[in-house]
């Protein structure tokens, strides 16, 4: 078979965890439980695979300081029954967050998690706390920031560890401008099209010649025709 196409299947000792945490302060509950699903299960990974469990350890703190609404602390309800006759009890949200935020937390990630062995073996990476402190230092040296696959993520969080400030940028220096450039004359306007129809003007007329005009000389005739010119007239 081609190398090509070849499926890549990641093996339990290629299989890296890290752990990453969530700050929770202010984060609404259906988005925080996604995006610890989501990295739970390694979807944020290349080696992602369905069948496997690829992901990393997460842990949330402030998990009382969530962003519910109004409406919801009193319409949303949790339910748990013994099995007994008449043992069904309901909860509203808002008594549950105040009493076990972790519970809220891990219902609402288990809700996103795949059902059966696979989802109980995720559920156990999962470590909330409604405090900001956590015992897992050793392991998570940094305050992670979690993205969805594909997507940034609209609100920023805080940082466990502070970074180092940037360096202040320079302004530009004024650089001093060219003049401009002198403005080249218009091109002349075409004729109109009538004017390129037209008749050519006239030839200007020859100029008039204003000398005075001198009378023929008289021909001077011979002395024979003198005589029979006489002769005639006798």
């Amino acid at each position: 078979m081609n190398a090509v196409t070849k499926t890549y299947v990641p093996k339990a000792a290629d299989i890296k965890r890290d752990w990453r945490v969530i700050d929770a302060t202010g984060m609404t509950l259906g988005r925080l439980a996604s995006e610890a699903a989501a990295i739970l299960r390694g979807k944020d990974k290349p080696s992602f695979t369905p069948y496997l469990d690829t992901g990393d350890f997460v842990i949330v703190v402030n998990a009382a300081k969530l962003h519910v609404s109004a409406d919801k602390v009193h319409t949303k309800m949790y339910y748990r029954h013994s099995l007994y006759p008449g043992s069904l009890r309901e909860e509203p949200l808002g008594k549950m967050l105040a009493k076990s935020p972790r519970r809220v937390v891990e219902y609402a990630v288990w809700g996103m998690l795949p059902k059966g062995r696979l989802g109980r073996q995720l559920i156990k990476k999962l470590k909330v706390y409604a405090e900001g402190k956590h015992p897992h230092g050793a392991q998570a040296n940094e305050m992670a920031l979690p993205t969805k696959p594909g997507k940034p993520s609209k609100k920023p969080r805080p940082l466990h560890a502070v970074k180092p400030a940037a360096p202040a940028v320079q302004p530009p220096k004024a650089v001093a401008k060219a003049p401009p450039a002198p403005k080249a004359a218009p091109a002349p306007k075409p004729a109109p099209v009538e004017a390129q129809h037209a008749a050519p003007p006239p030839a200007p007329a020859a100029p008039v010649d204003t000398t005075p005009l001198t009378p023929p000389a008289p021909k001077t005739r011979s002395r024979k025709a003198q005589e029979e010119t006489k002769k005639d007239q006798k």
